[in-house]
């Protein structure tokens, strides 16, 4: 029997929301206020944030031709992470004509974006329950959006480092971005979103062959269900997915790293796994369990912990992590496992909208709301600006020294058991001037302030 032709409305399963729920494109009660709030936070979090590390060696005249034959080398010869290069070029060296405000609203703008479409995905996903009132819909916006802050090992490597949130922040927004339209089934696309699509697959490899091998099981699906099938948002996401993957910069960074078997990649990864686990996830924990606990009634425990279609994320923060075995264990960094952290927050994301349905729960919600807000700026404030002052003085005092024609002597900066040269808590940054001189990275920031050399001393 030849297979019905679906009509347009395929695309839209679940997409039109019951009376008493915004349509799709518009925000939930009081988001737009929590929204505003998070931009505000953020952009003055990325404006005070001082360049770092590959920031320094990223930063030269802006020339196109340079920079396209710098990012043709790397992708040859290092990563093929071409467009996150060209991205991070583009923005370090226009940073005399602006470049760096422009990021900044740029990043800000990015991050409150995820928060966005964490919390209507999330509120998809569990069930689409009843929404708060205007006042706590604020309070729950804030929440998700510190759940996404505090959760993740290491933030600040990858919201405010430029050339981290470019490599890590931009393609996590952008494909939870894609995530969402496929779990609303708006994947009939315009021909400028299919080359964002493309776009966004070239940034991270792990977490652009899990959406690649999501978007498979979904045409796979919509094949059996006679459904139509998203070809043309299959075929963006996995062109960009082997862009990246079959660089050859891929294959000779790999063989400048210590060889890695597929035990030691395990042994690595379990480590990495522990790890994603703090004590800052208790605070979120304990106020989603008050939340549970109010509506025991309505659904029994283990159930609840389903939350809807939830339980999804947590297997998908799961194969995210399997997928950094094809990585070899030095190339583990905290940062990699960002994505993961995100996943798992869209989970608890998923618990707290079921909560909010519950009587009473809002009060709660909000109560918590502050005393997490409170927590963060007393933390995070303090910190950062500290990082900025330190980055002042480090500059002024580089500029002093070069001005007088000396080799650059910089007090050394350690806080912290490991005598990092600049720790923040919760890795909000980590910065530092390196005793040796040859370091490349200190040798990016002697170029970068125009000395002919530059070491920390005690």
């Amino acid at each position: 029997m030849a297979r019905a032709a679906p009509d347009r409305a395929s695309y839209t399963m679940h997409a039109q929301a019951p009376p008493h729920i915004p349509a799709r494109d518009r925000l939930f009660p009081g988001e737009g206020a929590g929204l505003v709030l998070c931009f505000a936070f953020l952009l003055w979090a990325n404006a005070v944030t001082p360049l770092w590390a590959d920031d320094y060696c990223r930063s030269m005249p802006f020339s196109l031709p340079t920079i396209a034959r710098i990012v043709w080398g790397n992708y040859n010869f290092w990563t093929g992470r071409w467009f996150t290069t060209l991205v991070t070029f583009v923005v370090l060296d226009l940073r005399p004509y602006g470049g760096l405000v422009a990021f900044a609203v740029v990043n800000a703008g990015l991050f409150t974006f995820l928060v966005h479409v964490v919390g209507h995905l999330c509120w998809r996903v569990a069930g689409r329950p009843a929404l708060p009132r205007a006042g706590y819909g604020v309070a729950q916006c804030l929440v998700v959006f510190l759940m996404l802050w505090w959760l993740p090992r290491t933030i600040g490597e990858v919201a405010l480092w430029k050339t981290g949130a470019i490599g890590y922040l931009w393609p996590v927004a952008g494909e939870m971005w894609v995530l969402a339209r496929i779990v609303s089934g708006r994947m009939d696309m315009r021909g400028v979103q299919y080359a964002a699509v493309f776009l966004i697959a070239t940034f991270l490899e792990p977490l652009s062959l899990l959406l690649t091998l999501v978007l498979a099981g979904v045409t796979v699906q919509a094949w059996r269900q006679a459904r139509r099938l998203p070809w043309a948002l299959l075929g963006a996401h996995a062109a960009g997915t082997l862009v990246l993957g079959v660089a050859p910069g891929n294959y000779v960074r790999m063989r400048t790293m210590t060889p890695s078997p597929l035990t030691d990649r395990l042994d690595g990864l379990l480590g990495n796994l522990g790890s994603l686990f703090d004590p800052f996830w208790l605070p979120f924990v304990l106020l989603v369990g008050v939340g549970r606990c109010m509506g025991r009634g309505h659904t029994p425990f283990p159930a609840c912990l389903r939350a809807g279609r939830g339980w999804m994320f947590g297997a998908l923060a799961l194969a995210y992590m399997a997928c950094l075995l094809m990585f070899p264990r030095e190339a583990l960094a905290a940062r990699v496992s960002f994505p993961a952290s995100v996943l798992l927050a869209c989970y608890l994301a998923c618990l707290l909208a079921r909560c909010v349905a519950e009587p009473g729960f809002g009060r709660v919600m909000a109560l918590g709301c502050t005393g997490l807000v409170a927590a963060h700026l007393a933390i995070v404030v303090p910190d950062l600006t500290l990082l900025a002052r330190i980055s002042r003085e480090r500059d002024a005092q580089t500029r002093a020294q070069v001005a007088r024609d000396q080799p650059v002597v910089l007090p050394r900066v350690t806080m912290g058991p490991r005598h990092k040269l600049l720790y923040v808590r919760k890795d909000i940054i980590f910065v530092g001037i390196n005793p040796d001189p040859h370091n490349m990275l200190t040798a990016c920031y002697a170029r970068a302030m125009g000395a002919s050399s530059v070491r920390s001393a005690p």
